[in-house]
């Protein structure tokens, strides 16, 4: 049984591919640049990889046929570029252009973490904060109230019976949300789960029009590399659908693959997922008219990179301000449930 290798990061493919492309293009052999490139190298399974590879070329493998033995290293995408770049004779060219793609990949992945850390970081600190105020500091309150003989109003008992409540059964409600969690974490992984969660991200608002952008950039940009590279357009489906990070969208391609293969125009395929945003298939149409598919797609791409940008801009500007006021809503209607016994206290005084 054959080993698992593990596959490289993208930053290691695109200092990898930056690398072997500024050797080729300083007339440096393929052998010689992945024994520079291996002897410079930190990462032990890139090491492997390239030691096993070279080994391959002496005994008379092409380049192409070398790496295709590491396609787990490096994936089935990275290995089809080099194989066919190397038959182009652009094998320097296409290794900047993916790179480039992968590097694309990673800087919008990081935009989208940072955009949500704050948010998220946000609503668990707005969450200890009123669990915190009725589980200790509401019960504090309550008996004072009481010893000044106070009338607690509606709204302040409510709110002291769920401080209570999560108090005594608090690990309960955990311990639910855990295996919860856990069984939705294990189907998840399932193939079923996998499409399911993956389709309602085309359906939840807010969410889903930025998948559709991120998707569509990826999708865009890989697509016009393989057509740049004069791939048909069904083989480069067919090479693209897998490395899909949307197993429901994967599907919906793999499924359409067929039609441009009997002649379907790329523009209505593309058109009748109905999960893209109309911008891809306007510059899809124009492509297609203008017979320059390769250069509307990576065109498009870049709009939708922008897309993208402005998005995550959007949702940022909005989530913070509202969650910072569903917080002072909360932690509001918290002290008035307090002030409001006291006031009465005071008035029975006067």
């Amino acid at each position: 049984m054959k080993a698992s290798k593990g596959k490289l990061g993208k930053s290691e493919r695109i200092l990898f591919s930056r690398q072997l492309a500024l050797a080729l293009n300083s007339d440096i052999s393929i052998t010689e640049g992945l024994d520079i490139i291996r002897s410079k190298s930190e990462d032990a399974l890139l090491v492997k990889a390239l030691e096993e590879m070279v080994a391959k070329i002496y005994m008379g493998y092409s380049f192409g046929d070398a790496i295709k033995e590491q396609e787990e290293v490096f994936s089935t995408f990275y290995v089809n570029m080099v194989t066919i770049g190397e038959e182009s004779g652009n094998l320097a060219e296409i290794l900047e252009q993916v790179a480039q793609t992968y590097e694309r990949d990673v800087v919008t992945v990081k935009k989208v973490k940072q955009a949500v850390t704050y948010p998220l970081i946000l609503t668990c600190l707005m969450f200890g904060v009123i669990i915190l105020l009725i589980t200790e500091v509401m019960p504090m309150f309550d008996r004072v109230l009481k010893s000044l003989g106070g009338d607690i109003p509606a709204v302040t008992k409510v709110i002291l019976k769920t401080g209570l409540f999560l108090k005594s059964y608090g690990w309960v409600i955990l311990l639910v949300l855990l295996l919860i969690g856990v069984a939705i974490s294990y189907y998840k992984k399932t193939e079923k789960g996998k499409v399911l969660f993956d389709k309602m991200k085309f359906f939840i608002p807010y969410q889903k029009d930025l998948t559709a952008s991120l998707l569509a950039a990826r999708f865009a940009r890989n697509l016009g590399l393989l057509l740049t590279s004069g791939m048909s357009a069904n083989r480069a489906l067919e090479m693209i659908y897998p490395i899909i990070d949307n197993e429901y969208l994967a599907e919906r391609i793999k499924a359409s693959i067929s039609q441009v293969a009997e002649g379907k125009g790329l523009d209505e395929v593309i058109e009748t997922l109905n999960l893209f945003p109309n911008l891809l298939i306007k510059l899809f149409s124009v492509g297609v008219a203008t017979g320059q598919m390769d250069h509307a797609l990576l065109r498009a791409a870049d709009e939708m990179d922008r897309d993208v940008d402005d998005k995550l801009t959007r949702l940022t500007s909005v989530l913070e301000p509202l969650l910072i006021v569903i917080l002072s809503v909360i932690v509001g209607v918290i002290l008035i449930s307090v002030v409001l016994p006291v006031i009465s206290i005071m008035n029975n005084i006067g």
